[in-house]
């Protein structure tokens, strides 16, 4: 399954198959809350929350459906709080598909807005925590008027220079194509950071 993939389906069919609603709190807080993705890839069977363990056998699917649904509602509660869906809700529920039951969508909506808060913040301070801060930032534009290769003539060049906290500096060099790139990338994690701090 695709890291950041939900699967509507395998979430309808297994949930469905809960003989409780308390049970089903249960696997969706166990599922969606308090993990990043790296520490949801690298779980194995004897570090799992006994309620997830049990999934297989409880819910009568195979390891890999079950395994399935667990990455299915982490990226669901990871959807909801990163593509402003905490602020609008129409947001994710356009994602699900239309004969998605009603009651089940419901109670995941329920669940998402009771669990979110607590997540967002172990999210945010996780990936913070132990990063590196920048210091000073500095650049400068190249541009080649002369080259024995032909096609290196007049194409820009950037530059950059960082200089970190743990670190003395940081050097490296893109192209215009790659300056796009990181720009398009950029404009994404922005996107996602004002969902987050809602603003």
């Amino acid at each position: 399954m695709e890291l950041n993939k939900v699967n509507y389906q395998v979430i309808e069919d297994c949930l469905l198959a809960a003989d409780s609603k308390e049970y089903l709190e249960a696997i969706f807080k166990a599922c969606a809350t308090l993990s990043l993705d790296s520490e949801l890839t690298c779980l194995k069977g004897e570090n799992l929350p006994s309620v997830l363990r049990s999934l297989p056998a409880t819910l009568q699917v195979t390891n890999d459906k079950a395994l399935v649904l667990i990455q299915s509602l982490h990226n669901l509660m990871k959807e909801y709080i990163g593509s402003g869906a905490m602020l609008d809700e129409n947001i994710l529920a356009s994602k699900f598909p239309p004969a998605f039951k009603k009651q089940l969508k419901s109670f995941l909506f329920k669940m998402l807005r009771e669990h979110a808060p607590a997540s967002k913040k172990y999210l945010q301070d996780e990936f913070s925590s132990g990063l590196q801060k920048l210091r000073e930032f500095d650049w400068r534009l190249d541009v080649k008027i002369s080259s024995k290769q032909q096609e290196r003539v007049k194409q820009p060049v950037l530059y950059v220079e960082m200089d970190l906290e743990r670190q003395e500096q940081v050097l490296f060099q893109v192209s215009k194509g790659q300056l796009k790139e990181i720009l398009n990338n950029f404009e994404v994690i922005n996107q996602q950071l004002s969902a987050l701090t809602n603003k």
